[in-house]
């Protein structure tokens, strides 16, 4: 029996990344994305990175589920249609789907790699080199808390000085 899918409206704030909103019935979806990002604390870049085949975890096979033992299903079905009133949503990304209506079968891969390299010592020539500091060293490396320095009282404003105001009726 075929059912039908009513939905009254849908709000999508970002569809991005190899990501599909389908409406109608599919028989098959695959949705891929491989991300390799790297950044450098010094932007200085040999134009070799970037390669896949480097690192293992794009190389590994895509896990297929499989059921631990023959089942039987059975389903009822009350009514030929499935009805929504609506769908919000924020954000679709990084190999996801929206589908509105049937689907056989859905495949849906993300493998994203993040290198963040920072250096101690900077190139170039040492003069040259601009560090900034914020705050006062308490001799033990850690910065002195803004909350721990004492503060300065603020002068009084007109409203705080002793004043003789009419009583409120």
């Amino acid at each position: 029996m075929a059912r039908l899918s009513i939905v009254g409206y849908v709000n999508i704030n970002d569809l991005s990344s190899s990501s599909v909103m389908h409406v109608g019935d599919n028989i098959s979806t695959v949705l891929q994305t491989r991300v390799f990002a790297l950044q450098r604390e010094v932007p200085f870049y040999y134009g070799n990175e970037g390669s896949f085949a480097a690192h293992p975890l794009f190389q590994r096979p895509f896990p297929i589920p499989q059921p631990p033992e023959p089942f039987t299903m059975c389903v009822d079905n009350f009514g030929s249609f499935i009805r929504v009133k609506g769908i919000r949503i924020l954000g679709i990304s990084s190999s996801s789907v929206l589908q509105i209506g049937s689907n056989r079968i859905t495949s849906a891969e993300t493998r994203i790699k993040n290198i963040r390299q920072f250096v101690t010592d900077k190139p170039g020539p040492k003069e040259k080199t601009t560090f900034v500091k914020l705050g006062k060293a308490d001799g033990s490396g850690n910065i002195q808390n803004f909350f721990e320095s004492p503060h300065v009282p603020l002068a009084p404003t007109r409203h705080d000085e002793t004043q003789n105001d009419p009583p409120l009726v």
